[in-house]
């Protein structure tokens, strides 16, 4: 009898637990801030159908500000989808392409390879972290490429939010109910301006990092590129169009050693390609460093036959659902940017 009343007591022990961890999980989803634009999209992500997209596009604001999938999408037939985020270091990154390969199996990576000069630690980490999804990956990404005093409230991301109580609204509590819904953004953010002054300088030379932050970021980057070869997806680094650039010669040394690192890995040096592709830096940059809405479109177009017509990639079939879908994501797209 006694047993058996001790292995009530740890039956029930067990399910309070659970139901607590169950309960504190949904208060956390709701209080959470939703995330649709400027990366770390992982609810819009999640809920596009397994192993339907062709390429994933990684980085920072320099890949969701530049690569409009949708676009991509209307001149390739190409499927795909932006999981960045701002100012994400390459570690970062790599525990989303582990993630993101749970639940697709992309023929290409596009990286965009400014994130070789960030430091290991930047500015938006609590927000880039705290949107995966709860797993080994998330755990993954606290552990190894977050600081030290975060660790415990992304671990526990309800005390970083709790006070988000005050601004709730039903909003907030459908988002941890209703089932989880793409949009036609597909982790693009769009900025439609052109700030004073931008496109008439070209500011080279500026980015600069630590040897010991570069030689990290590679060491990094050498575990992504494997993990493409992996998974069976073509790696593909670019330095997008820019007026504010690193030097010749230090794209010249990122590039020997992307390559060192993999020498099938394809590697694109397009920051001064604005005439090739029909962008008018004083019209379709939004700063030095972003392209705007317009740029964004004339860039996407000419990506997605440049990956098609160059590097080979072929859409893959989809459904029948999911091709209406994506049809009617270029459809909005295409009277957006005319607009």
């Amino acid at each position: 009898m006694k047993r058996l009343n001790e292995g009530k007591e740890c039956f029930f022990a067990l399910l309070f637990l659970l139901l607590t961890a169950v309960m504190v999980n949904f208060i956390s989803d709701v209080l959470r801030p939703s995330q649709t634009l400027y990366g770390a999209t992982w609810s819009a992500f999640r809920a596009e159908p397994e192993d339907s997209l062709d390429v994933i596009y990684l980085g920072s604001s320099f890949a969701y500000c530049d690569f409009n999938p949708s676009v991509v999408y209307d001149a390739s037939g190409l499927t795909g989808y932006v999981m960045a985020g701002s100012e994400q270091p390459l570690s970062i990154t790599y525990w989303y392409l582990k993630e993101i390969f749970q639940t697709q199996s992309p023929s290409a990576v596009v990286l965009e390879g400014t994130s070789l000069y960030f430091k290991q630690y930047q500015n938006y980490t609590q927000q880039n972290v705290s949107q995966m999804p709860f797993s080994v990956n998330k755990l993954g990404a606290i552990f190894t490429a977050s600081e030290e005093n975060l660790r415990t409230g992304l671990l526990f991301d309800l005390s970083l939010y709790h006070s988000r109580w005050k601004e709730m609204g039903k909003s907030d509590l459908k988002k941890a109910v209703v089932p989880l819904q793409g949009d036609y953004y597909k982790g693009f953010t769009p900025v439609d301006q052109v700030m004073d002054g931008v496109g008439e300088t070209v500011v080279e030379g500026n980015r600069t990092v630590s040897e010991e932050d570069y030689a990290a970021n590679l060491e990094w980057l050498g575990k992504i590129l494997a993990l493409c070869r992996e998974h069976g997806a073509q790696p593909i680094i670019t330095f997008n169009p820019s007026y504010t650039r690193c030097t010749q010669e230090q794209y010249a040394r990122n590039t020997a050693d992307i390559l060192a690192l993999d020498g099938e890995t394809l590697v694109y040096n397009w920051s001064d390609s604005f005439e090739e592709m029909g962008l008018i830096p004083t019209e379709h940059l939004y700063d030095g460093g972003h392209l705007n809405q317009d740029g964004a479109a004339i860039f996407s177009a000419w990506l997605g036959r440049f990956l098609t017509d160059e590097v080979g990639l072929v859409p893959r079939t989809q459904t029948t659902e999911n091709t209406a879908a994506w049809q009617e994501s270029a459809a909005w797209w295409r009277e957006k940017n005319q607009s």
